[in-house]
């Protein structure tokens, strides 16, 4: 029996994080397109390592019975010896099981294979009303692009599942060969390439993809993405834009992928957002991403552009609209999903709201709620940043004694730790404005002078430079010595 959309997504999400980390993505997009695609759908997918294949299928199994849909497994023996006689055992398969999953063997399916299933794929889509999974070899599906072209272009997605230690570029020939190896992104493990590297891998990646103009697309999509992310990594946001508009989301469309398009209008709605275009971002969540995630069932996706959207209102000085989205949509999906991380944000976003509508308390209380969460998930960062707050609500309160202890014992030790010199900077400006308002004029004037303002001196920050240095100023005066 299927389950609701919720426990559908919780046993997606928990099946993907047992994967190795290269496989998560392309096990979410697998998942989704059999569980919220047509009736009748052909796959490929490239495993291979065999061992991560089976804990791959296996994963799969137990989606696609959370869902209910019963899969089948067809394993391309000696017994089935020519095309007519798969078309025959997929058309049998199918009139049982909505998923019929073909396990390939390296060989098999050469260019003549190719050529007879091409030319059978009407009577195929007619007679094997089903969800048809292709496991095979790299050497096979870059095959399949160039024998079998009419049904390459009924494709519903190409998928590769690989450990974690192999290559980034694993197919070794056909058009895998010729793409260039892929780099890391925000989405996968953090990239640490210096911004001349990151230059130089933009150039690489467009001298390519003006080499190659006639890659069938599927292949295109991992490359295009990767640039888009690239030029807004680097701050070229125009071009980033103009590369999300005009090659990104086109590519897309020609494909049907309605979930990477509502992506990529997310990465547009962020730079508009951070560009203070406000309501075009609003529209773009409202209306590009909430619908399409909602028609795929894509709960968690949906609840985290309704954050957006609540942060959104907050910034056009619409707070109650905010508040009802953050407490009556998003942290109760959150929960459901057992998204700890989320859920902790957004109690964060509703702490903020409420104190700047005067409601201190229930603000400090969310916060000290959303401690153990921090701790649970080991995230000493976040725990610190919910620290400055509390202090913040303290010193609001009158209670400087108090505050001060958060930010010196429980803020300033965690940056330090971790190495932030720009929030350790922060805390610092904070403790050093406490201990001005206590009258600690020297013991804050020391602060400004030796702690705060080199870091923001090195950093090039030069607003925050003029903040402080007003302040020494003030201080300077109230003293009767000379200012800077």
């Amino acid at each position: 029996m299927a389950g609701s959309a919720f426990a559908i997504e919780q046993v997606r999400l928990a099946e993907a994080r047992q994967l190795p980390g290269p496989c998560h993505d392309d096990f979410l997009r697998l998942t989704r397109t059999l569980i919220h695609g047509p009736e009748f759908q052909w796959l490929l997918v490239e495993a291979p390592d065999e061992g991560l294949r089976r804990q791959v299928m296996d994963a799969l199994d137990r989606v696609l019975q959370r869902a209910g849909l019963r899969s089948d497994r067809l394993p391309l023996s000696d017994k089935i010896v020519d095309v007519p006689m798969l078309e025959a055992r997929l058309v049998n398969n199918a009139r049982h099981a909505p998923v019929v999953q073909v396990i390939g063997r390296p060989g098999w399916f050469d260019a003549a294979r190719w050529d007879a299933f091409n030319a059978r794929r009407e009577r195929l889509a007619a007679e094997a009303r089903s969800r048809l999974v292709f496991w095979l070899d790299g050497e096979a599906i870059a095959l399949a692009s160039r024998s079998a072209p009419d049904l390459w272009a009924w494709r519903g997605g190409v998928y590769s599942f690989l450990p974690a230690s192999a290559p980034a570029s694993p197919r070794a020939t056909g058009v895998e060969r010729a793409l260039p190896t892929p780099s890391p992104s925000p989405a996968g493990a953090v990239d640490t390439r210096s911004m001349a590297e990151r230059s130089r891998r933009v150039a690489e990646i467009r001298a390519w993809l003006e080499e190659h103009p006639d890659v069938p697309d599927e292949l295109r999509v991992p490359l295009v993405d990767e640039l888009g992310r690239l030029l807004f990594a680097l701050g070229d946001y125009d071009d980033a834009l103009a590369h999300w508009r005009e090659v990104e989301l086109p590519l897309l469309r020609r494909l049907g992928d309605s979930l990477r398009q509502a992506h990529t209008f997310g990465q547009i709605a962020d730079v508009l957002q951070v560009r203070g275009q406000l309501d075009e971002t609003l529209r773009i969540y409202q209306e590009e991403q909430i619908p399409v995630y909602k028609q795929l069932g894509d709960v968690r996706s949906t609840a985290i552009t309704k954050a957006k959207i609540a942060d959104v209102l907050q910034n056009q000085g619409r707070p109650g609209d905010a508040l009802r989205i953050y407490q009556l949509e998003a942290l109760p999906a959150f929960e459901q999903l057992g998204d700890l991380r989320s859920k902790a944000v957004t109690m964060g976003s509703i702490a903020d709201v409420l104190q700047s509508q005067g409601q201190s308390d229930e603000a400090m209380r969310i916060l000290q709620e959303s401690l153990p969460i921090y701790e649970r998930l080991g995230d000493p960062r976040e725990r610190a940043v919910t620290m400055i707050k509390i202090a913040d609500i303290l010193r609001s309160h009158g209670r400087q004694d108090d505050a001060l202890r958060t930010y010196r014992e429980e803020a300033l030790p965690a940056f330090e730790r971790i190495g932030d010199t720009c929030s350790r900077a922060m805390v610092m400006g904070r403790i050093a404005d406490t201990l001005q308002e206590r009258g600690h004029l020297d013991e804050a004037l020391i602060i400004y002078q030796n702690e705060q303002l080199p870091i923001c001196e090195e950093m090039g920050d030069i607003r925050s430079q003029a903040i402080i240095k007003s302040k020494i100023d003030a201080i300077l005066q109230i003293r009767g010595t000379p200012s800077l």
